[in-house]
């Protein structure tokens, strides 16, 4: 039974702001800003030569932030990338729940290999299946004229009827 009312809260659509680059005076304005440091707060000089700079939004995009400086950081690489994967789960399930993440149906359904038209029985005898069976009396060409073959040894040993037995 469902509640009347829903568990979760109502969240208004965010409009998703259109990702913008850094020009290189916001580039400059925002490393003079944080004192040459890491926006992440470890304390790191910002090498680009040897580490690489990254410009992160502090809030993403897709979670409601904004090109402003204001939401704008320079990262070290090996910092960003631990952001960039928190984020990607936190934008992944924002675009599920505005429900751009599935394409729709797909085109046509994924076709199995299916079940052989022959059986092996215990003592080694191979007969057609009941299906293929069935389509064969309807004048299948696919079977018609099907003989099985007997492809049990002869010399095998034939399982007792259950006389005698342990």
């Amino acid at each position: 039974m469902n509640p009347p009312v829903s568990a979760m809260p109502e969240r208004p659509d965010v409009e998703i702001e259109a990702r913008r680059p850094l020009t290189r005076r916001e580039t400059i304005e925002l490393a003079v800003r944080q004192g040459g440091r890491c926006g992440c707060g470890c304390g790191f000089r910002l090498d680009a030569l040897s580490e690489g700079v990254i410009d992160e939004h502090v809030l993403a995009l897709t979670l409601g932030g904004t090109n402003d400086l204001a939401n704008r950081a320079l990262w070290r690489k090996p910092c960003a990338q631990d952001k960039t994967k928190w984020d990607r789960s936190a934008n992944d399930k924002v675009r599920r729940l505005r429900g751009e993440t599935c394409a729709g149906e797909p085109a046509r359904k994924l076709q199995g290999r299916g079940f052989g038209d022959r059986t092996r029985k215990f003592n080694g005898e191979v007969s057609l299946t009941k299906a293929a069976r069935r389509q064969a009396e309807g004048g299948c060409d696919k079977l018609a004229g099907y003989e099985p073959k007997a492809n049990a040894p002869k010399d095998r040993p034939q399982p007792d009827s259950g006389e005698g037995g342990r």
